[in-house]
């Protein structure tokens, strides 16, 4: 049976509706709310053309999160798109009108997602692209660090624009709030990056061969695993001593558990050969 679409409300988001109201700003906040809503509607709507799957939406205090799945089965270029189209549009649109509170307004929600932050857009896209030059977990871990680098500069932004802006609290509640998301985020991702590596892929589009060590970790090159493109790995001694697929990584992983090196996958493969 096929599950429903679901539409969901943070409780904080009714919270910031009544800050609005108190802090006298409820007609930006619904004029935003209105383009977010066609921001998050772009991104649905490339990714069912694309071949993904949307369960649902959230409408959280800064902005909304559309439930997206099977993006990681897409080419990596149309991933892009989704990601990037959304927040452009809203950057173009606030340019044509940008003598108005409609268009800085669409300027400031098309910057602000494209910061590479978790979960906004750019965060998503630096992961996509990153993911493709260092392996997705690596990439990963990167935005963690710069995610969590321009949140504490959030937070000084907000405390600055506390004392300059008769108490305007809005940039320092939303860099808490980002702070708490992020945080969430990054976990889920991580753990969603490796169980996604770590099963057959559905497509493949390239193939990358790298060179390591006989004694590396395998963490380590799990690391430079990426979801658009199938790693062959020649390890070295000495000159190359054998190769190892990905497909070997992963049966070694799940009947072995990953805290060995390389060496320890050729010996099994030796092994399993006899």
């Amino acid at each position: 049976m096929k599950s429903s679409f679901y539409i969901k409300f943070r409780p904080s988001f009714f919270v910031l509706i009544l800050l609005m109201i108190a802090l006298r700003y409820l007609e930006q906040f619904f004029i935003a709310y209105i383009f977010m809503i066609i921001h998050e509607i772009l991104h649905i709507a490339l990714a069912r053309e694309y071949g993904g799957c949307v369960k649902g939406i959230t409408f959280m205090p800064v902005g909304l999160s559309a439930d997206i799945q099977g993006l990681e089965n897409i080419r990596l270029s149309r991933r892009i798109l989704v990601l990037a189209i959304p927040p452009l549009f809203n950057i173009v649109f606030g340019i044509l009108f940008r003598n108005n509170i409609v268009g800085r307004l669409n300027i400031l929600i098309g910057l602000f997602n494209l910061m590479p932050v978790f979960p906004l857009d750019g965060s998503r896209l630096m992961v996509c692209v990153g993911g493709y030059i260092w392996g997705t977990l690596r990439a990963n871990r990167y935005v963690a660090n710069i995610s969590l680098v321009i949140c504490c500069t959030l937070i000084l932004m907000g405390f600055l624009q506390m004392v300059l802006m008769n108490y305007n609290i809005s940039l320092l509640l939303a860099a808490v709030y980002i702070i708490r998301e992020s945080r969430r985020y990054e976990e889920t991702t991580a753990y969603f990056i490796y169980k996604t590596l770590m099963t057959k892929k559905k497509r493949i589009y390239s193939c990358r061969r790298i060179t390591a060590p006989y004694d590396m970790d395998i963490k380590t090159i799990v690391y430079s695993l990426g979801m658009d493109y199938y790693t062959v790995i020649e390890v070295r001694k000495d000159g190359i001593i054998g190769e190892i697929t990905e497909d070997s990584l992963r049966k070694f992983i799940e009947k072995k558990g990953i805290d060995h090196n390389l060496v320890d996958i050729l010996t099994n493969i030796s092994y399993d050969n006899k």
